[in-house]
């Protein structure tokens, strides 16, 4: 069995033939859940092909003759909430021009399996994580069995009926998971705005957090770990087979679990990788310690959601967490040199015109590298989702919105008498304060070292403004 796994645009007209999708200013990153399910592919015997469009810049026309170069029995694609009608055009466009079926899975497929089954382009679709139900219908496929009784696994009857199947099934045991099939991409193409070295990747560790706020989804799958040993084996593959010398972490809490965070930073400097690394954390689960450990161990920018300096709304969030703590732990990380991004959020239950010009004091008071400021956006399975179908008219709206690629129900905020539009005004000043100061703009100067790095840093930094500000006027519109 041959299968074509398919990293699409988002937000993209698929009849322009002449659109640049690759933007180097804000980078382009590994597609690492299609990374993992080409692994667990190969495992199965099957041969893959992973066309990243966004990072080789390929027009449609170019994916379409790679893809009948290639010849796959199947197409894959990777659905979640922001990108679902987008990628839902090039399933559309690929399925009728090359009559090959579609396989889909992600989170939002998890979610709305019969909304998403209600496409007729998709023929396949797996539930939750892939890793048991995904070699199950491969091998059924093969062997020409009846996908009658697989768990996870939605299919359509030879009159295309949709079959429904909503099990969620989770992969305990992180270990058993093959390591992303990197040898399928490019690996020169990738970056980020915080990458320092060519030759990036990211790198899963965890899944699901112990963490419990409000406006996340990470809370559903139970929290696993991945053992020191199995990560640094991977990073270790990493430098030697690809020569990657930058890693993002993307695991929602990297630092959740302090004992395992101790033990990797530990065999990092013990077996002398020399890598450089990103990583997200909870204020709440580091420590002087685990710092200078991470440090040690090459990371050089940890995220912090801090969203909001105002306690009530803190409390709200299920982020409780005293603010001279906060101050502690951002200026600590700050003076032994790891770069700090603060994440900030607008528009919660509670949020007045006063709390939000104090947040936004706040981030300038803090010793942060990099602010990334958002609207508060009721994703499904959070629970400020929930609130939000109690106390507004948020109804069923996602479902609705999966059906519908022109639902255009404008979603008010809860809780607050500020409206989406002042709250994104406020968003738009956040950016501009933050990063048009004489403070940045001389910080960003001084790590400069060369007129490349100049120019690379200089779109990072727009990049960060135009993307978050796209993202939010975009939700705005929605």
């Amino acid at each position: 069995m041959k299968i074509s796994l398919i990293f699409a645009p988002y937000e993209l007209n698929t009849n322009n033939e002449d659109l640049a999708f690759r933007d180097d200013g804000i980078g382009v990153i590994p597609p690492l859940s299609l990374l993992t399910v080409a692994a667990i592919l190969e495992q199965e015997g099957v041969e893959v092909q992973l066309i990243d469009q966004q990072a080789e810049n390929l027009s449609y026309n170019t994916l379409l003759e790679r893809i009948n170069r290639f010849g796959p029995d199947l197409l894959g694609f990777t659905l979640t909430t922001y990108s679902f009608h987008p990628v839902l055009k090039w399933i559309k466009r690929l399925r009728k021009d090359t009559g090959v079926r579609v396989l889909v899975g992600g989170a939002h497929v998890a979610l709305y399996p019969e909304e998403t089954m209600f496409h007729k382009e998709i023929d396949f679709a797996v539930v939750g994580e892939a890793e048991i139900p995904l070699p199950q219908l491969i091998r059924a496929l093969i062997r020409g069995e009846s996908l009658s009784g697989l768990k996870s696994i939605c299919y359509r009857t030879p009159d295309g009926t949709p079959i429904i199947e909503r099990t969620r099934q989770t992969m305990k045991e992180l270990d058993r998971i093959p390591f992303p099939a990197r040898h399928l991409i490019k690996n020169e193409l990738y970056s980020n705005i915080l990458t320092r070295k060519k030759n990036f990747t990211v790198i899963m560790s965890t899944r699901g957090c112990p963490y419990r706020c409000t406006f996340c989804d990470q809370k559903t799958p139970p929290y696993r770990w991945r053992s020191p040993e199995s990560f640094i084996e991977e990073v270790r593959l990493n430098r030697e087979k690809f020569d990657i010398q930058e890693f993002d972490i993307y695991d929602s809490t990297f630092t959740a679990n302090r004992k395992r965070v101790m033990k990797i930073c530990e065999l990092l400097v013990a077996e002398g990788l020399k890598v450089n690394w990103t990583a997200r954390s909870t204020l709440m689960a580091v420590n002087h310690e685990m710092l200078d450990a991470m440090k040690a161990a090459g990371c050089h920018t940890i995220m912090y959601g801090v969203e909001s300096s105002n306690a009530e709304i803190l409390k709200t969030m299920k982020k409780s967490i005293p603010r001279e703590r906060v101050v502690d732990r951002i200026q600590y990380t700050h003076d032994i040199g790891i770069q700090v991004l603060g994440f900030f959020m607008f528009g919660y239950p509670g949020e007045t015109r006063e709390t939000i010009e104090d947040t936004i004091r706040y981030s300038l008071e803090l010793p942060l590298d990099y602010a990334q400021y958002t609207v508060i956006w009721p994703f499904p399975d959070t629970e400020i989702h929930d609130l939000y179908q109690q106390q507004g008219d948020l109804g069923d709206y996602w479902a609705r919105y999966t059906l519908d690629p022109e639902y255009n129900h404008k979603i008010d905020l809860v809780g607050t008498s500020l409206s989406r539009d002042e709250v994104s005004k406020y968003v738009g000043q956040a950016y501009r304060r933050f990063y048009f100061r004489p403070k940045m703009i001389w910080r960003r100067l001084s790590r400069v070292r060369s007129l490349g790095e100049f120019h690379r840093a200089s779109r990072a930094g727009f990049g960060i403004i135009a993307n978050s500000l796209k993202q939010t006027f975009s939700s705005d519109n929605s």
